[in-house]
């Protein structure tokens, strides 16, 4: 006999370990009406993934933010434009601008951008290339 859930959003009976479709439709629609075309295509671009690999090889695929705040080693699946592609498409491949972090991190630090963005950038440069230039690396 199947496990069941309910959906978070409309609170329909769905099976265990799958997906509404609200949840797809609503990403759908998300996709359709409000993300940057520009952007995404960008993501899915060799150039992206090449820059990305960059990025996670310089750093030796470490979180960058938890090593140099915590003094942590945690493992970086994710790489931040610390300047965001809206802000500055030429920066999109400065592998100075680019950082490399955790998925929690990276949240952590969206979260921090809402706050004090421009602070925020400050403090994440001068982290990066405190690292990138030993005074951080492992």
């Amino acid at each position: 006999m199947p496990i069941y859930k309910r959906c978070s959003r409309c609170g329909k009976r769905i099976p265990s370990g799958s997906t509404c479709q609200c949840i797809r439709a609503r990403h759908k629609d998300y996709d359709r009406y409000s993300r940057d075309r520009k952007s995404k295509r960008y993501y899915s671009s060799e150039e992206w993934k090449t820059s990305r690999s960059a990025a996670l090889n310089k750093d030796e695929g470490i979180d960058v933010y938890v090593f140099m705040t915590e003094g942590r080693i945690l493992a970086a699946d994710t790489v931040h434009h610390i300047v965001s592609l809206k802000d500055d498409w030429d920066k999109r491949n400065d592998i100075t601008n680019l950082m490399s972090l955790n998925h929690d991190t990276h949240s952590m630090i969206e979260q921090l951008y809402k706050k004090d963005k421009a602070g925020m950038e400050r403090k994440l440069k001068a982290m990066l290339q405190e690292y990138r230039n030993g005074g951080g690396a492992v």
